[in-house]
């Protein structure tokens, strides 16, 4: 018994199965507004119960790793399967009004269906990210131009449940190899 076991074990690490990412934090109640090519619709927690998604913190006159964290963001469009939807939160919402947002979005050729790119109030915005998906928040007025807090440059996954599941460098290949391979055991 103990050799099929030892077996068994040595079998799925070989393989690459490993289990998902435990839950960590179910994230708080939020509504914001949902930016797609194809229009606007309120955006709250119940939206992401039966749906694992992958979320990503950007603005859109970033000239620093914004753009190629979207560019990975639609990498994983591309690759992932449909039933896993993509997030991208902005952190300037003063500028990045739904109309800036859907020409964003139309620039990366994001999929209506699945990739929402997340606009509200800045102090709700805030919150999530820092209570929810309990990434580093800091107000800095002498940040890049139009950037109203720093962001992190992490992806985040969630679960069907609303639930953290890990953190992932946005901006590093091995890390989105793993993001994926995670993101389709959820």
């Amino acid at each position: 018994m103990l050799l099929s076991s030892v077996f068994y074990i040595v079998v799925l690490l070989i393989s690459g199965c490993t289990p998902a990412p435990k839950p960590i934090k179910t994230l708080p109640d939020f509504s914001l507004t949902a930016v797609t090519v194809d229009g606007t619709s309120p955006f709250d927690l119940r939206a992401l119960r039966g749906r694992a998604w992958i979320a990503d913190f950007i603005y859109t006159r970033c000239a620093g790793p914004c753009p190629m964290l979207t560019a990975n963001m639609a990498g994983l469009q591309k690759r992932l399967p449909k039933s896993i939807g993509l997030l991208s939160f902005t952190v300037d919402p003063d500028h990045d009004e739904p109309e800036v947002l859907t020409l964003y979005a139309r620039k990366f050729n994001a999929d209506p269906q699945r990739w929402f790119f997340l606009t509200g109030e800045k102090s709700e915005l805030i919150r999530l990210v820092r209570d929810g998906f309990l990434l580093p928040v800091v107000e800095n007025a002498a940040a890049l131009p139009g950037e109203r807090f720093a962001h992190s440059t992490k992806f985040v996954l969630i679960d069907k449940d609303a639930r953290v599941r890990g953190w992932y460098d946005g901006d590093d290949a091995a890390a989105l190899e793993k993001l994926s391979a995670d993101a389709k055991k959820l």
